[in-house]
């Protein structure tokens, strides 16, 4: 029987579940930042990096890590082409790759977009790894479930940093490329497989659009709104000070994406 020390209720009655307000960073007895989540019935505790519950395996980062080195030395070996993952193996590269769905749903929460297209690289690269390796083919396709989900967050926090920077046309090149490389995944049968990729393709293609009217106007493209308001007034004497602004515009300007 677990000693009455072991009892937590006194951890949650100091932070109650607020469903507004369940998530907060702390600083662990290491030093180290921690993301904690409240739920009705408890609290969860990620490590911010590394992998999520802080352990590693083989003295490497991440099971990924451990695997990749494997094939990698195999590959160095000339056995590149025997290299195939069982399906105990998989079983430890799916368990982490959900820690880390876990935690990149959390961090994108929180607008940490850094750490997002970090964690959500690491899973791309896990289910490439199974796809390649894997000895099973259930073991591959329960991976590639989660493959559009992956992309969608990755590719939106690309697009979502460089806007955060002011780089509207690196947000849009990276929405875009979100798009096209959902559009180019093999299709999967499994309903799933297709919902999530569908929501992807429209979550990606709503931000493309914000992305475009959060962009600031060029003065041509100024010119030319103030242009055709003096035109739909039938203010034809400003409208022609308008023309002749446009007209003497450098060419430079013209080649502005709209």
């Amino acid at each position: 029987m677990a000693d009455r020390d072991d009892d937590i209720s006194e951890l949650l009655n100091s932070w109650p579940y607020d469903p507004n307000d369940y998530i907060r960073e702390v600083v662990g007895r290491d030093g180290q930042p921690k993301i904690q989540v409240r739920f009705p019935m408890g609290i969860e505790q990620y490590e911010l990096d590394g992998r999520p519950d802080g352990l590693r395996p083989f003295g490497f980062s991440t099971y990924l890590d451990y695997y990749v080195h494997l094939r990698d030395q195999a590959q160095a070996a000339g056995q590149g082409e025997s290299f195939r993952l069982a399906a105990h193996d998989c079983d430890l590269l799916r368990d982490e790759a959900m820690i880390h769905y876990y935690r990149y749903e959390l961090l994108y929460q929180r607008k940490d977009y850094e750490r997002v297209i970090r964690d959500t690289a690491k899973n791309l690269s896990a289910f490439d790894l199974i796809a390649g390796c894997a000895e099973s083919r259930e073991d591959t396709e329960s991976m590639e479930i989660y493959r559009p989900f992956a992309m969608r967050l990755h590719f939106a926090s690309r697009a979502l940093l460089s806007l955060r920077r002011r780089k509207y046309d690196e947000a849009l090149r990276q929405a875009q490329s979100g798009v096209e490389r959902l559009k180019q995944l093999p299709l999967i049968e499994d309903p799933k497989w297709r919902r999530e990729r569908r929501s992807a393709l429209v979550m990606l293609r709503r931000l493309r659009r914000h992305i475009g009217r959060s962009r600031p106007l060029s003065q041509r493209q100024r010119l030319q709104l103030e242009l055709n308001r003096a035109v739909a007034r039938e203010d034809y004497e400003v409208a022609a000070e308008l023309r002749d602004r446009l007209a003497s515009l450098p060419a430079e300007d013209e080649k502005r994406p709209s």
